[in-house]
């Protein structure tokens, strides 16, 4: 029975090949723009090339320039995909730890295939992204993360994996995520015309008044009209007023503001503990999209790869296995979070959902098969990559075993494995759930 058992999930596991926890409920089977780049298991080979003297230099300044005066600049050069050549690209650094805190040149990058020759993109793809996997010795977590996410049909970016090569030195292997732009609003939602707004690292949702220019300095707008930041004003109003339990706000929550699928995402990101996101530690990592087909709000996640809490400066090892589905950080006050939680429904929603999760997907069986199956994928290209912030034996420890000090907040990185038995086991605890034997 057990024999048989395994044999199941692993044909299971081998027929998902859309992704890595099952196909997102979107994608139904048409030919999409990204599919050739992310509906497969390929390790891509991304080739960049610039003709300036000193490109390294350059791309440097341009962001350190991006930084100090917020000016995106990008660094024109030719790139190659698989063999298929693009010409006059914008390049440019990217991210915040991961550039000031990843030892050497091996840094994030973006790619806009269409910054200079217009309509150029990759397979359907203005903008592509390549992240170093900073914190992470497996170069898994932001995948893991990502997939589990649009396994359960919710609208996160695709993601998959490629070798990159700056002017022919490989800098090793990056994990490739999908750009959230209008096209990928697009493709998710079936509009892009809404008031499209990025959260800045003091994007917290507070109401501060009624003048715009307070929140335009927390809050990008994407969209093209500066009058939606009305529409996110009003948003975030409301949102005020239900932590007051106004009764004509909780009435409109609903109709501005996808709560149910929100909530969804908050709790696979405290199972997964991305601590790196606003239902944890931090106010930001997020986008809102308001939808012209239902006219609610909608929230994007990215950026993955603190999960499995592979950073934090608040919880020791065992605080993070065991920490509450309930936590809300208290070193800043969030009106969003108050509003989920303490509202008897959502609330409701939220750890019944969790529950169900523990049920059917996020099982200790499931995750450990995707992990390693994504050990077999990648494995080769971890070990070629001499640019990586941990070396090969790190990799390999660091699917099971924790790493570092797990008594110092900040100072250990979770084993994989172990993580989520723990922290499944935790869960189950706080909400009473009977453990099932593994057989």
């Amino acid at each position: 029975m057990k024999m048989m058992k395994s044999v199941l999930i692993l044909l299971f596991c081998v027929v998902l090949s859309s992704g890595l926890f099952g196909a997102n409920i979107q994608d139904n089977g048409e030919s999409i723009a990204g599919s050739e780049i992310f509906d497969n298991e390929k390790i891509h080979e991304i080739r960049i090339s610039f003709l300036q003297c000193s490109a390294w230099d350059s791309l440097v300044n341009h962001k350190e320039a991006r930084d100090s005066i917020e000016i995106n600049r990008y660094l024109q050069g030719n790139v190659e995909v698989n063999g298929k050549k693009f010409y006059a690209c914008g390049v440019r650094i990217k991210g915040e730890s991961s550039y000031d805190f990843y030892p050497g040149r091996k840094k994030s990058f973006k790619i806009n295939f269409g910054k200079y020759i217009k309509k150029q993109k990759l397979n359907g793809l203005k903008t592509i992204n390549l992240n170093n996997a900073f914190k992470d010795p497996t170069f898994m977590r932001e995948k893991l993360y990502l997939d589990f996410m649009r396994s359960e049909g919710l609208p996160v970016p695709r993601s998959a994996y490629a070798n990159v090569y700056v002017n022919n030195e490989l800098f090793g292997l990056y994990v490739l995520v999908e750009e959230i732009n209008k096209g990928f609003v697009n493709r998710n939602f079936g509009n892009k015309s809404g008031a499209f707004f990025k959260g800045e690292p003091k994007a917290n949702l507070l109401y501060i008044g009624d003048n715009q220019l307070d929140y335009e300095r927390s809050y990008k707008l994407k969209s093209k009209d500066r009058k939606d930041y009305q529409e996110l004003m009003d948003f975030i109003k409301t949102l005020d007023d239900c932590v007051k339990m106004d009764k004509e706000a909780l009435a409109h929550i609903e109709e501005v503001f996808d709560v149910y699928e929100c909530l969804k995402i908050f709790a696979i990101t405290n199972l997964f503990m991305n601590v790196d996101a606003m239902n944890m530690l931090h106010r930001h990592n997020y986008y809102l999209y308001k939808n012209t087909l239902d006219h609610q709000f909608k929230w994007i996640p990215y950026d993955g790869n603190y999960a499995f809490c592979a950073f934090s400066s608040k919880f020791t090892m065992h605080q993070a296995e065991n920490l509450s589905i309930y936590f809300m950080n208290d070193r800043y006050e969030n009106t969003l979070m108050k509003t989920l939680f303490g509202i008897k429904k959502y609330r409701e929603f939220y750890s019944n959902y969790i529950k169900e999760l523990l049920n059917e997907s996020f099982t200790e069986d499931n995750i450990e098969h995707g992990i390693d199956r994504l050990a077999i994928s990648i494995r080769k290209h971890v070990y070629q990559d001499t640019m990586k912030m941990y070396s090969n034996l790190e990799f390999e420890k660091n699917l099971m075993i924790h790493l570092g000090d797990e008594l110092d907040p900040g100072a250990f990185i979770p084993g994989l494995k172990t993580f989520t038995k723990k922290r499944i086991k935790a869960v189950r605890r706080e909400l009473n759930i009977k453990d099932k034997n593994r057989d």
